[in-house]
């Protein structure tokens, strides 16, 4: 693996060379407004079963690209009305717009779908690299599955084995990056958008904020679906979901879904008569917090909330009447990702839920 110094070669040299190792199917490693990304010709097969070589077990998940531009992506995807609103608002960036696909990129690279993700990282050099090439790269993040999200070629060194290190060509060292989690990926091929994972530009998703339960067991799983969006904010800020809903419609269900989906193996029940109870897991710890019996919302302060809120934690809070506006402020005051979420009563058996960030 080559390493180019960013900081003490010329972009014109940079390019040159980047350009040289994506026509003969070489795989880079490049800094992006996010992490570092692997970056090989998107439209050879070759070099994209080496980049999923390097990734390792993926479950026929796609794999996002980068293009230069709009002019650009419009040559492998058809981009609706939708689609063009975030290209216009919210690109270059990080965030990746999912449209149907032209069927002019690689296997692999597609969902099964077929639609394909795209990219406009908020990186010029990367831009200008992408631009002589002339096609789409890959933007995948340079781990591989499972391992730390790099941000610096010692998380490259220490979390990849040699054999996959062996598949790099070239490294462009931009230093260590700034901790920031992965992009915000949006679906535009529906009547109305829906976010696919969250990432640090928060995007409103009303298609896909509202679902229907019949059993525990989906209120778990709908639990599990919306934490997925969210779960690469962890990394720099924490999550606080704030359960509303009358007695017996579900909130501990949620929270237990929460913890499953965090791999928590403690059974995790009510905390109404101990207000606070801690579960700890791989990155941080699950606290699930009930203030019905608080006489006054500021007593949560007393308890310890605030030093809750760290980066890898998650807060699910039950009866928010008397903390609502403590939440509020903290939220207007620190980093943290709040989610209101509502479980409704429909019927014994059905619920609605809904959420709003």
């Amino acid at each position: 693996m080559h390493i180019i110094n960013l900081k003490k070669e010329s972009a014109i040299k940079i390019i040159r060379r980047t350009v040289a190792v994506l026509n003969k199917g070489g795989i880079i490693i490049y800094p992006t407004e996010t992490c570092y990304g692997i970056g090989a010709d998107a439209t050879n097969q070759e070099a994209i079963k080496k980049v999923l070589e390097f990734k390792g077990k993926r479950k026929n998940k796609p794999i996002l690209i980068a293009v230069a531009d709009q002019k650009m992506a419009a040559d492998y995807v058809q981009i609706n009305e939708i689609a063009e609103n975030y290209y216009q608002n919210f690109l270059p960036g990080p965030v990746a717009v999912v449209s149907k696909s032209k069927s002019k990129v690689a296997p692999g690279i597609e969902s099964a779908n077929r639609t394909v993700g795209i990219r406009i990282p908020d990186y010029p050099l990367i831009l200008k690299i992408i631009a002589a090439f002339g096609k789409p790269i890959t933007s995948t993040s340079a781990n591989t599955t499972g391992k730390k999200t790099p941000y610096s070629l010692a998380d490259i060194q220490k979390y990849t084995s040699q054999k996959k290190l062996d598949l790099i060509d070239l490294f462009l060292d931009a230093g260590e990056l700034p901790l920031r989690p992965p992009s915000t990926v949006v679906d535009t091929t529906m009547n109305e958008p829906t976010i696919l994972r969250q990432g640090e530009i928060v995007i409103p998703d009303i298609a896909g904020q509202n679902f229907k339960s019949s059993s525990e067991a989906e209120t778990k799983a709908i639990a599990i679906a919306i934490f997925s969006r969210y779960q690469n904010l962890l990394s720099t800020q924490p999550l606080i979901f704030a359960l509303q809903g009358e007695l017996g419609s579900g909130k501990t269900q949620f929270a237990k879904g929460l913890g499953k989906a965090l791999g928590i193996s403690a059974n995790i029940s009510s905390p109404t008569f101990n207000i606070i109870k801690e579960y700890p897991y791989s990155s941080g710890i699950f606290y699930h917090l009930d203030t019905w019996r608080l006489q006054r919302g500021e007593e949560l302060l007393d308890l310890g909330l605030e030093k809750m809120l760290a980066p890898g934690n998650i807060i699910a809070i039950e009866w928010l009447q008397k903390i609502r506006p403590i939440l509020e402020k903290i939220a207007r005051q620190k980093k943290v990702c709040l989610i209101w979420l509502t479980i409704e009563t429909i019927s014994e058996n059905k619920r609605r839920i809904r959420y709003k960030i």
